[in-house]
């Protein structure tokens, strides 16, 4: 039975609470504390890489109200953006963005912008499709403000690009006394000026920049730096060694003001000069640098170890020399910070640098003989060396847009290239690999044909397209195109042929597979089986003569530290 008080102490209780009541109704309201920074982890959803490869391994961009975040990654082999709700989790993929890095948002959040194909197009969020607005062969950021003017650095030598509204085009900024590009812009809260970043032979015009729309040959020096910045809340967001700074700047004369403050700790760079950020007023997400050390190792058929693991390193694509015993490694040099073609050796304890500029060079592939190696160089050219990298490197062609080399036949005649095209995507041609011969195309669809290989007879290529939706692996028939089977139905990439043509291996996701194929034309498809599921994600692989596999996978003693999230970073 429930306990009943007294009336009168009921009485009392009330009328000894009266004088409590007025009294806290009579004092001032109490002060509310101001919100405190809060510091969480963001965690790429399962299944995803995130990144656009080696130059864009951050590449998250948050949308001005700070609960919407793009970014880049691959599913499956296949790279497009990724919208993510910060406050429901909620993940889907954009639609019309394959091959996208560099993303930004619209002011009105309508719209969000990047880099593809040498253009940067920009995705209606409501109806899902996507155009073109500008030319950008080697783009270096873009940023837009409220009035629609997006300012753009279409290429890491070059001034800025202002686009307006209407379509037009024109130059912002150029180039003055020693400097070599500006890029990374970056609009303040007033939208008609614009901090950017100055590469330069005299070190006291390298640095943040700011320039304004109405009079950008006006333009002042901020900060220096060697790296991007970027505004926002009313400061500059920059490096200094691994701190994240944000220096204020006062809104009248857009001067520094007052001392920068630490907002982040342990935070990274790109090997293009891009920090590791995105900020709105309220969230700031950083990235941690050395999150990308990877390591080599050697399996057999089945998965299980069959050599010695390679020291973490920041690899990239790899090719097994026709002896075993080498290999070409597109790699980030521990020094310079560009990403280059190295050859390394189980016998050498350091690799020996093949290409030479301090430009982008990737995608190495072996001739038959062992004796030369050819890449991509600076993105637009193909590149050849010997193998010993005693003799000069010598260029055998130039494009104007991009391109990457996939593969030698076991001939020598003839180098299958991937050149990307406005209209249709990547596409497959052959190159002499002699200087100054014309390349011819081979696989020229609306779709992206990639991860070309030659089989070992010469008389087919095996190939990556998306014209299903995803890739897949189809065989066809060389040089003349035109039995073409398509091998795989749940998807694969980065076909590769057995020594004698009999089985072909791919991967899907973190397994690896392989395919019992005739060596008819067409080719008939008897079986295809799982080899091996490593469970983390392979950034590339190679089989040996001998049946070796070489998986470039995170190294085990590195894992990788996940991007910080900051709410109310401005409370510090």
């Amino acid at each position: 039975m429930p306990r009943i008080l007294p009336v009168i102490a009921i009485v009392a209780a009330i009328v000894f609470a009266v004088p409590a009541v007025r009294h806290w109704r009579e004092r001032p309201p109490a002060q509310v504390p101001p919100a405190q920074p809060l510091r969480s982890t963001w965690i790429v959803p399962g299944g995803l890489d995130a990144g656009a490869g080696a130059d864009y391994s951050f590449g998250l961009s948050l949308a001005a109200d700070g609960r919407q975040l793009v970014y880049p990654a691959a599913k499956a082999g296949v790279a497009s953006l990724w919208l993510h709700d910060l406050s429901s989790g909620a993940t889907r993929e954009l639609p019309g963005t394959s091959g996208a890095a560099m993303p930004f948002w619209s002011a009105d959040l309508a719209k969000i912008g990047f880099f593809a194909g040498g253009k940067i197009r920009v995705l209606e969020l409501a109806s899902g499709t996507a155009s073109d607005v500008a030319d950008a062969p080697s783009g270096r950021g873009a940023s837009w403000n409220r009035d629609g003017v997006l300012v753009f650095a279409p290429s890491p030598n070059s001034g800025l690009m202002r686009r307006d509204a209407s379509g037009s085009i024109a130059s912002l900024t150029r180039l003055e006394s020693g400097e070599t590009a500006h890029t990374w812009p970056s609009f303040l809260a007033d939208g008609r000026h614009v901090i950017f970043h100055v590469s330069s032979s005299q070190s006291s015009r390298s640095g943040i920049w700011i320039a304004s729309l109405d009079d950008p040959s006006s333009r002042k020096r901020l900060l220096a730096s060697d790296s991007q910045a970027i505004a926002a809340g009313g400061s500059v967001l920059h490096l200094n060694d691994l701190a994240l700074m944000a220096q204020p700047i006062d809104a009248g004369t857009l001067e520094p003001s007052g001392r920068a403050a630490v907002v982040g700790l342990q935070a990274g760079r790109g090997p293009l000069g891009q920090i590791f950020a995105t900020a709105t007023e309220d969230v700031l997400i950083y990235g941690a640098p050395g999150t990308t050390l990877r390591e080599l190792r050697w399996l057999t058929r089945d998965g299980t170890p069959a050599g010695s693991t390679s020291e973490p390193i920041d690899a990239w694509d790899l090719r097994i020399a026709p002896d075993g015993k080498r290999i070409v490694v597109t790699e980030i040099d521990r020094q310079l910070r560009t990403l280059d073609v190295f050859i390394r050796t189980a016998s050498q304890p350091a690799p020996t640098r093949l290409s030479l500029s301090t430009d982008v060079d990737e995608s190495g592939v072996w001739s038959p003989d062992g004796l030369r190696i050819a890449w991509a160089g600076q993105r637009r050219k193909v590149m050849l060396r010997g193998a010993g990298a005693v003799l000069p490197e010598q260029t055998i062609a130039t494009f104007d847009s991009p391109v990457q080399v996939w593969d030698w036949s076991r001939d020598s005649r003839s180098l299958l290239i991937g050149r990307t095209s406005n209209d249709t995507g990547d596409d497959l041609w052959i190159q002499p690999p002699v200087e100054g011969a014309a390349a011819q195309p081979y696989a020229t669809a609306a779709f992206d044909q990639a991860y070309g290989a030659f089989s070992p007879d010469g008389r087919s290529i095996a190939y990556a397209s998306n014209e299903s939706g995803q890739f897949d692996i189809y065989v066809d028939a060389f040089p003349k195109p035109g039995t073409r089977v398509r091998v795989t139905t749940a998807g694969g990439t980065e076909p590769r042929w057995s020594k004698d043509g009999r089985e072909l291996f791919f991967r899907r996701g973190s397994a690896i597979h392989s395919v019992s194929i005739t060596q008819t034309s067409p080719p008939e498809i008897r079986s295809v089986a799982q080899l091996f599921d490593l469970g983390t994600t392979i950034r590339a692989y190679d089989v040996s003569r001998d049946g070796r596999f070489l998986v470039n996978v995170a190294a085990a003693s590195q894992s990788a530290a996940p991007p910080t999230i900051v709410t109310n970073w401005l409370r510090r």
